[in-house]
């Protein structure tokens, strides 16, 4: 099943103080690590949402509706992809190993939902998620209607399946400069 793979790099990162995206990991900005992360299960990857000096690291593709958070970003993406199944990943969640990417491919090939979202001890992660194409004219109706949170207006659309998965570190992501130091110290992180 081929697929395309969206980093969702839009957000403002207000609390971080400086852009998300160009933080450096293991000696590699959070974009490429991201784009690297897709890349292992995606036949082509780009980055979504993501402000113009973002370019150099991939394919970017400009929100529909800029300041309408990372909806905005999955709803132009889907509008562009040329694949049925998408991958979707926040920059900040830059520990998701390929395990966890193929194990949300397997439930999206056995699904009629719209979505398969990553789940933790019950905490959906939308930004972490799979996404079939037809799903973007009912995902644009919710964005231009104002319901911008991603997991209501995916609701809004179709059924949505999920993966159940236990390591919460996979999925760890930060908004400060303090949760960053903490989230690069933590030993054996993937």
């Amino acid at each position: 099943m081929k697929t395309a793979g969206f980093v969702l790099a839009g957000g403002r990162s207000s609390r971080m103080g400086r852009d998300k995206a160009l933080l450096i990991l293991d000696g590699e900005t959070l974009v490429q690590r991201a784009l690297r992360s897709l890349a292992q299960v995606c036949d082509e990857v780009a980055i979504a949402g993501g402000a113009p000096h973002l370019s150099q690291f991939g394919p970017l593709i400009s929100d529909s509706i800029s300041d309408s958070g990372p909806l905005a970003g999955i709803v132009a993406a889907l509008e562009q992809s040329a694949h049925e199944w998408n991958l979707f990943l926040a920059v900040d969640v830059p520990f998701i190993p390929r395990v966890a990417w193929q194990q949300i491919l397997a439930a999206a090939r056995q699904t009629t939902a719209v979505a398969v979202m990553a789940r933790v001890h019950g905490e959906i992660q939308p930004l972490c998620s799979a996404y079939r194409r037809s799903a973007a004219p009912a995902l644009r109706r919710q964005l231009e209607s104002g319901n911008l949170k991603v997991t209501r207006a995916t609701e809004a659309a179709g059924p949505i399946a999920y993966v159940d998965f236990e390591n919460i570190a996979w999925f760890r992501n930060f908004n400060t400069p303090s949760e960053f130091e903490q989230a690069a110290a933590l030993p054996g992180r993937p």
